[in-house]
């Protein structure tokens, strides 16, 4: 049988790749078509058509084909396209990581549909993830390239030892599998090497910041996994290191890097992770691609660290990460690095996760994160609202509030506590309160202890509603105001 695969010309090289893999079908002899576009997943079957038909000479390379394919997350029914060919057209799966099952499935007499994706269809799976791994931290497993991506947190060295502690149980909670204790030469080395402890003491590996010798020689003792330094500090901290310990080094220059790790190896040590350091937005942030492909022939594995972006972009961090966690999977990075050094990145460990899982989950199927289900979709969503079903009504413009004579209710979100309190104000001097994390339960208590008229309960119950938003979305909400204000509002 003779099949054709159509795909675009960007995807072209890798599209042969997973058809190399088809070894042991010899039943196929398979063709890959580019046509000229440069993505072709969004396109519907009836652009693919029109394509086919209008593009010189591009119907005359299927001549020799006996059945086609195109992508499964092409739009639409492929019958169009065999109208155009003179010949049957089916889906291939969405994912290209399943194509050498699809051609096996076809090659076996399998059936293929006009709509449905051959993953449907077959009911196939990707296969799992194979990688090197280069080392072990503590029990985890370092990859030489990702993915997998490990995700490591930096907790900041002038947090007090409460919120050191609160920061700790919450990187754990959402998902870091590396603590990194950060430290300089404003803390002491007893402090660095209690906060080693305290991690040591919850079995996760941690990595210490060490600016200097005695930083060093106290995280080390304290029972540190490894130790983070730039190339320039290497020397001064090589005859403190174990030889079962890792070192990350951080530098701009790949050469001065790969000097360091030379240095190091020739002290005994082997566990080496390279930072080749992720570039500051608008001054060489654009450089960050070049320094990494250049770390990457060193042969060890690497730490891409969001924090110069995340914190030096003034954009919501859970989008930032999407973006970065992608160019990090490009790169080959081992760790994915997080840091919460300001109020507007906290829970960036739970988003980093979220961002890796989804970036991994489609590099590993070798198809588009479009149509995913992504919590990262905070405020926007993927899909435009249904239109809705109840039709035109009696237009309402402002209504002037019907003041309620006998008090009045303010509402207040405690971010400290995590909940929302409200208040009802008698004019009477008489005062209750309420509190909790559901806003019609609070509007249900409130209004049944006061006796809220009709009125006065619907603009509780809205109020409400915006409040539990805001201690949702960690935001200041403020009575009366607009909780989220949008650049095309």
């Amino acid at each position: 049988m003779r099949v054709a695969l159509i795909t675009s010309r960007t995807a072209k090289e890798l599209v042969e790749s997973y058809v190399r893999a088809k070894a042991g079908i010899p039943a196929l002899e398979i063709a890959v078509v580019d046509i000229p576009v440069h993505a072709i997943s969004m396109l519907s079957t009836e652009t693919i058509a029109r394509i086919i038909s209008r593009a010189t000479g591009l119907i005359e390379r299927f001549k020799e084909s006996d059945v086609v394919l195109v992508p499964g997350s092409v739009r639409g029914d492929t019958s169009v396209i065999s109208k155009v060919l003179g010949k049957p057209v089916y889906k291939a799966s969405k994912s290209l990581a399943l194509l050498p099952q699809v051609l096996r499935h076809l090659a076996s007499e399998g059936s293929l549909d006009t709509v449905e994706a051959a993953e449907k269809i077959m009911k196939a799976s990707p296969p799992p993830v194979d990688y090197v791994e280069a080392f072990k931290i503590n029990g985890v497993s370092i990859p030489l390239r990702g993915p997998p991506m490990v995700i490591s947190a930096e907790i900041a060295y002038w947090l007090s030892d409460e919120m050191f502690r609160k920061t700790l149980s919450r990187y754990v909670g959402e998902g870091a599998q590396i603590i990194v204790v950060g430290s300089s030469f404003e803390s002491s080395p007893r402090s660095l090497a209690e906060r080693v402890s305290a991690v040591v003491e919850l079995g996760y590996p941690v990595l210490a910041e060490a600016p200097g010798r005695d930083h060093a020689r106290e995280a080390l003792n304290s029972g540190a996994s490894g130790l983070i330094t730039s190339s320039d500090s290497v020397d001064t901290l090589l005859d403190l290191i174990p030889s079962d310990r890792a070192l990350v080094v951080g530098d701009r220059s790949v050469e001065r890097l790969e000097k360091a790790v030379e240095r190091a190896l020739e002290a005994g040590l082997s566990k080496f992770i390279l930072d080749p350091v992720v570039g500051i937005p608008l001054v060489d942030f654009s450089s960050t691609v070049e320094r990494y492909k250049l770390a990457s022939k060193l042969g060890f594995p690497m730490l891409f660290s969001s924090a110069n972006v995340t914190e030096e972009v003034e954009a919501d961090s859970h989008s930032l990460h999407s973006l970065l966690a992608v160019l990090a999977l490009e790169l080959g990075a081992s760790i994915y690095h997080v840091v919460e050094d300001s109020y507007k990145t906290i829970h960036s460990v739970s988003e980093a996760r979220e961002a890796l899982n989804l970036a991994m989950e489609a590099y590993n199927r070798r198809e588009s994160m479009r149509g995913y289900y992504s919590r990262l979709l905070i405020v926007k969503q993927g899909n435009r609202p249904e239109r809705a079903l109840i039709g035109p009504g009696e237009r309402v413009d402002y209504i002037e509030p019907r003041w309620d004579r006998r008090g009045y209710v303010r509402i207040e979100v405690d971010h400290e506590r995590g909940v929302v309190v409200a208040a009802y104000i008698g004019y009477d001097g008489s005062r209750v309160v309420v509190e909790g994390r559901h806003g019609p339960s609070i509007a249900r208590a409130l209004t049944r202890k006061i006796g809220l008229d009709a009125e006065h309960a619907a603009y509780v119950g809205y109020e409400l509603a915006k409040a539990e938003m805001a201690l949702k979305l960690g935001k200041t909400y403020i009575q009366d105001e607009e909780l989220i204000v949008t650049p095309w509002g």
